[in-house]
C-alpha cells in the first residue's frame, strides 16, 4: 500500500511539474507569411495571397501536369519495388545479395524522383517575380501535387513502436 502511494505521489509531481514547464515555453512568434494552404492536389501556390496573374496560374499548371506525367510511372515502380523488398525480406531463404539489389533499384528510382522533382521546383520557381518568391514562407518548396512519401517502414503491419 506504500508503495502504491509513492508512486502516485510521484506521478502527480511528474504531471505537475510537466504542466509548469508547458506554460512557461513561449508560443510560436506569428507568421507574417502568407497563410499557404494546399488544395486538394497539394499545390499550395495557388493561394489567394500571391496574386499570380493568369499566365503564371496556367504555367505552373502546366509545369505541374507535366511533372506528374513522369513522376507517376517511376512512384508506381518505386512503390512495386518497395512491396516486393518487404515480401523478399519476409523469406528466409532469400539470400542477403538479393536484398541489397532490390534496395538499390529503390535507391536508384528515389534518387531519379528527386532530380525530377528538383528540375521541376526549379522551373517553377522561375515563374515567380522577385516579390512573389520574397512572400514565399523560408525552406518552401513547389511542390507538384503527388503528396508526400511514406517511408517503407510506417505501412504496413509493424508500427514504429514495435520496432524499439
Amino acid at each position: 500500500m506504500r508503495r502504491l502511494s509513492l508512486i502516485v505521489t510521484i506521478l502527480i509531481a511528474l504531471i505537475l511539474i510537466n504542466i509548469k514547464v508547458s506554460e512557461a515555453q513561449r508560443t510560436f512568434p506569428s507568421n507574417t507569411k502568407p497563410n499557404l494552404r494546399m488544395d486538394s492536389q497539394g499545390a499550395c501556390w495557388k493561394s489567394s495571397s500571391f496574386a499570380l496573374t493568369e499566365a503564371q496560374k496556367k504555367a505552373l499548371e502546366t509545369l505541374r501536369h507535366a511533372y506528374m506525367a513522369e513522376a507517376t510511372p517511376i512512384r508506381a515502380s518505386l512503390f512495386a519495388l518497395k512491396i516486393e523488398l518487404r515480401h523478399l525480406l519476409s523469406d528466409p531463404n532469400v539470400q542477403p545479395q538479393i536484398l541489397f539489389d532490390q534496395q538499390r533499384k529503390i535507391s536508384a528510382l528515389q534518387a531519379k524522383l528527386q532530380d525530377l522533382s528538383l528540375t521541376y521546383q526549379i522551373k517553377a520557381r522561375s515563374v515567380f517575380t522577385r516579390e512573389q518568391s520574397e512572400r514565399l514562407p523560408h525552406g518552401w518548396a513547389f511542390e507538384m501535387g503527388l503528396g508526400y512519401e511514406i517511408p517503407m517502414m510506417d505501412t504496413g503491419r509493424r508500427s514504429k513502436k514495435k520496432l524499439e
